[in-house]
């Protein structure tokens, strides 16, 4: 027997009787699964958008800072060590190199035999530290392994 038949076979009232109790129960389903969901996720979502927005404002006020103490960080790192002070023996030049003043701009770094690593450590010193940057580079390797020439022109950030 097939659904079809046993639905017929029923009598009109317990086919109403059946047809009631499963729309209640379709409501039922709907309510617990589709509209308490959605409830819940509304409460929530009611508690969280204030903090949410007030966090966004702190972000925009913030950014708002850092875009005004970016704006001061040359001339501050300008006027912290200027580049002459430098160039005369503030920062040590890695071994076998020497630092000169080239215009106050711009530092000038060479060597004929100096460790590569050393080098490499001495310019990310010197980028953090001081604000200085690469402009130009010429390195040439020496037969000595690590060993190089150098001819670097560095400037303020």
């Amino acid at each position: 027997m097939n659904a079809r038949d046993l639905w017929r076979s029923r009598a009109p009232r317990e086919r109403a009787v059946l047809a009631a109790g499963g729309a209640v129960i379709a409501v039922l389903l709907a309510v617990a699964l589709v509209w308490l969901p959605l409830e819940r996720t509304r409460v929530r979502l009611e508690r969280e958008v204030p903090e949410l927005r007030a966090a966004v404002q702190a972000l925009q006020r913030d950014a708002e800072e850092a875009k005004r103490l970016r704006s001061m960080a040359p001339v501050a790192a300008q006027s912290a060590a200027p580049l002459a002070a430098l160039a005369a023996g503030a920062v040590a030049a890695p071994p076998g190199s020497r630092l000169v003043l080239v215009d106050p701009g711009h530092l000038r770094l060479t060597g004929a035999d100096v460790g590569f690593t050393q080098l490499l450590e001495w310019l990310a010193s010197a980028a953090g530290n001081h604000g200085l940057r690469v402009e130009s580079a010429h390195v040439e390797a020496l037969a000595a392994p690590g060993r190089v020439r150098v001819d670097i022109t560095l400037a303020r950030t």
